[in-house]
């Protein structure tokens, strides 16, 4: 096993980990905002500097500019859906959403510079056009089961993603890696148990995060 494929492995169901305890303790948009922020793409990035080099690396974090878009697309849509649909069809609807965005992004040659501005420009409308909670958050205590589930789910996806992708060709591949895993798994949980409302807010507080994440990815991709 390589030692990208161990990290993704091991940081993407700590920070689920980490976004259930937040959650728990400081509300849904303290866990969404814990997501929004580089904690992972910083050592994704260093590990394939490291095996692969510097050039690889500038490269990979262009890429991880591009996956943005998907993940904002994915967390956009699918808080709309979730305001008049349950859980699996609004999954659905946002897998779709980023799976084509990363698919449309993997067709054309996009500068870095042209990746930021059309991130920037995407982001800036979904937060501008975020829909209005319509319910409060339900207040219930999660299963002991749940929390197991949700790590199980988060290694289960990552590791087919990983094991599919180079079978897939070139641009299926490229739109499949910027599927947001770690958020897709933490919406589709949360919107089950505690119901749309914070659903909405755990993505609020990602996108609210996000521009961190965006400026931190560009100044590697010109750094490196």
């Amino acid at each position: 096993m390589s030692a990208l494929l161990l990290l993704k492995l091991t940081l993407g169901p700590a920070m689920v980990l980490f976004a259930h305890y937040l959650q728990k303790s400081y509300g849904h948009v303290i866990g969404g905002r814990l997501i929004g922020l580089p904690i992972t793409t910083g050592p994704f990035i260093l590990i394939i500097c490291l095996q692969e080099g510097r050039a690889f690396g500038a490269h990979v974090a262009h890429g991880t500019l591009l996956g943005q878009i998907a993940l904002t697309m994915f967390c956009w849509i699918y808080a709309i859906a979730s305001a008049s649909m349950n859980w699996w069809i609004s999954l659905m609807i946002g897998t779709s959403t980023a799976l084509i965005t990363g698919f449309i992004t993997t067709q054309f040659q996009i500068s870095t510079w042209q990746a930021i501005l059309l991130l920037l420009v995407v982001w800036t409308i979904a937060i501008r056009n975020w829909p209005p909670a319509t319910t409060l958050p339900q207040k219930v205590t999660p299963p002991s089961w749940e929390l197991p589930a949700r790590l199980l789910v988060t290694l289960v996806v990552l590791f087919g993603l990983s094991t599919l992708a180079p079978h897939l060709g070139a641009n299926i591949s490229g739109a499949f890696s910027t599927y947001p895993v770690i958020a897709s798994v933490i919406s589709a949980f949360n919107h089950r148990r505690y119901g749309p409302a914070a659903t909405m807010a755990t993505l609020r507080g990602l996108m609210e995060t996000l521009p961190f994440t965006i400026a931190f990815v560009s100044i590697l991709a010109y750094a490196l």
